[in-house]
């Protein structure tokens, strides 16, 4: 620990963050809305949806245990970690003399609890050893204590951006879907949570439909140079458990954000074009669980076959051609390699 450098610190808190967003979404992505369409043929399907939703909330857990396995933590060091992380997010919230389980938590407070966990536990280096399974979960509620200090500023934080986004609704139609489309498409390989900003905007409409068809641009982006350096498998997990999962990889290689910002400017024009839109509530998924165009889909009227078509365009044809030119003229122009969309747990 003490040869770490503040980069490499941040790295190993970030592809924790990254590992537990995936292993905690991916259930519900992929089978959430299976579950949920077959959930009138019988109580089983009702009750396997409300397990692989139910799952989703372990993300505060999971990614106190996958930060900790970065640092090569003891058993009872991870599970103080794990349970600073889970207070710390603020999922589980004391109301009228009851506890309630809201989502998954806020991603950033959650990557900065299991910081104050890890540096707390570091600097006490297990100092009286034959009370470490005393001192080290008490070293922990401790973290978990200043997590929760925490956590209203950072509140403050997503709502301050989410007012500053809120500002794009009052441009005029084009202007205000390509502004949406690029603030989600960049938003979404950060710590900060695109759903809760929807929420916080009430964003809808074609504001909505920006805010997914940018999600899709970023999320095609890292497809596509996934493809080149990572497993099917890795690059496949990539259309469940979102953008996010290489986070760490755009968080450290801001050039990203050139072919993102391309590639959602060209399929929000596109998406003003079809005059795609969307709800609030699926404001913030983009192809997750597939809501963009599912939404989009019940705005549109007309021929059922041309709004496939459109969709298919919208949300496939023009993201993952953007993204194919934009790596190709990047990459042989030398602005980067393609070693730079490395998943940092892959073939672990």
């Amino acid at each position: 620990m003490k040869d770490l450098t503040v980069k490499d610190f941040m790295n190993k808190i970030l592809n924790g963050a990254a590992m537990g967003i995936v292993v905690g979404l991916i259930p519900n992505a992929i089978l959430g809305e299976v579950f949920k369409a077959l959930s009138g043929y019988g109580e089983i399907f009702q009750m396997l949806s409300q397990i692989v939703s139910a799952f989703s909330f372990t993300v505060p857990v999971l990614v106190g245990m996958f930060v900790a396995i970065q640092f090569k933590k003891t058993g009872v060091e991870m599970a103080s970690i794990i349970g600073a992380a889970f207070v710390g997010s603020g999922a589980a919230q004391f109301v009228d003399g009851a506890w309630l389980l809201k989502g998954t938590g806020d991603l950033i407070n959650i990557m900065l609890t299991v910081s104050f966990a890890v540096l707390i536990i570091e600097l006490y280096n297990n100092r009286v050893k034959n009370l470490a399974i005393v001192i080290i979960p008490l070293l922990g509620v401790f973290a978990g204590f200043l997590g929760l200090l925490t956590l209203p500023f950072v509140g403050q934080l997503t709502a301050l951006l989410g007012a500053m986004i809120e500002n794009f609704t009052t441009l005029q139609p084009f202007m205000m879907m390509v502004l949406m489309g690029i603030a989600f498409a960049l938003i979404i390989v950060t710590p900060l949570s695109t759903v809760a900003i929807a929420y916080a905007i009430s964003l809808a409409g074609l504001g909505s439909g920006a805010a997914n068809v940018g999600i899709t641009a970023t999320l095609f982006t890292l497809a596509y140079g996934s493809s080149k350096v990572n497993s099917k498998g890795t690059t496949f997990a990539l259309f469940f458990a979102g953008p996010k999962m290489l986070m760490p990889n755009y968080l450290g290689n801001p050039i990203m954000t050139l072919p993102i910002v391309i590639n959602a400017t060209v399929t929000s024009i596109v998406a003003f074009i079809f005059k795609i839109q969307g709800t609030t509530a699926s404001a913030g998924f983009g192809l997750t669980g597939l809501a963009g165009p599912i939404n989009a889909y019940s705005f549109m009227s007309g021929s059922s076959i041309v709004n496939i078509g459109i969709l298919i365009v919208q949300y496939l044809v023009v993201p993952l051609g953007i993204a194919i030119i934009t790596h190709t003229i990047f990459t042989k122009m030398g602005l980067y390699k393609d070693e730079m969309y490395k998943f940092a747990a892959e073939g672990k």
